[in-house]
């Protein structure tokens, strides 16, 4: 295959044909084919790295993973609204860093955002390298309280290995070393 056909991928051109036409606004020939020309030129002039995804999705954990998802978004909702309208001092928060177990930059990015979109909580940072998450947290002034909302993320990247991880046990596995799988001593 040449270089220029490594980089001109269908999808990519289709999808950026699709984008094309949707802001001209108008299904014409011309249209269509002066996307798929606008197309071909943006990814020959600015190629898209490859990139492989390695996930292997097992039904009961994904569904386990969006349930729980959806319940921590609508308990989240309620505990929110009653700091908004609750009676005393201003709410204050937290900047926590969380050590996440995961070595996957896209499950790490899909935990951040899971966890970005329940209330309470903000991502500042993801480190994929240092495998560091870095979140505001809204509503805790105790110890207590910040190590249950690191329970609750890494609850949540737990949850979100078990369910694309090809090898959730080998990454959760609290006797696996950070380096290549070593063993800490």
């Amino acid at each position: 295959m040449t270089a220029a056909g490594r980089r001109v991928s269908l999808p990519g051109v289709l999808w950026l044909t699709l984008v094309w036409v949707l802001l001209w606004g108008s299904f014409s020939p011309l249209t269509i084919v002066g996307g798929l020309v606008v197309a071909v030129l943006i990814l020959l002039a600015f190629p898209l790295p490859r990139v492989t995804i390695a996930l292997r999705p097992r039904p009961w954990p994904l569904a386990v993973l969006v349930l729980r998802f959806l319940l921590d978004v609508v308990v989240s909702s309620f505990h929110v609204a009653w700091l908004a309208v609750r009676p005393g001092p201003p709410v204050r928060g937290v900047v926590l860093d969380i050590e996440l177990a995961g070595d996957d930059e896209l499950l790490q990015t899909m935990t951040a955002e899971m966890v970005a979109l329940v209330p309470g909580t903000v991502v500042i940072d993801l480190d994929p390298g240092e495998r560091l998450l870095t979140l505001h947290a809204l509503g805790v002034t105790t110890p207590r309280q910040a190590q249950q909302v690191r329970w609750r993320v890494l609850g949540q990247e737990a949850r979100v290995l078990r369910a694309l991880h090809p090898d959730p046990a080998g990454q959760l596995d609290p006797r696996r070393g950070r380096d290549e799988g070593t063993v800490d001593e």
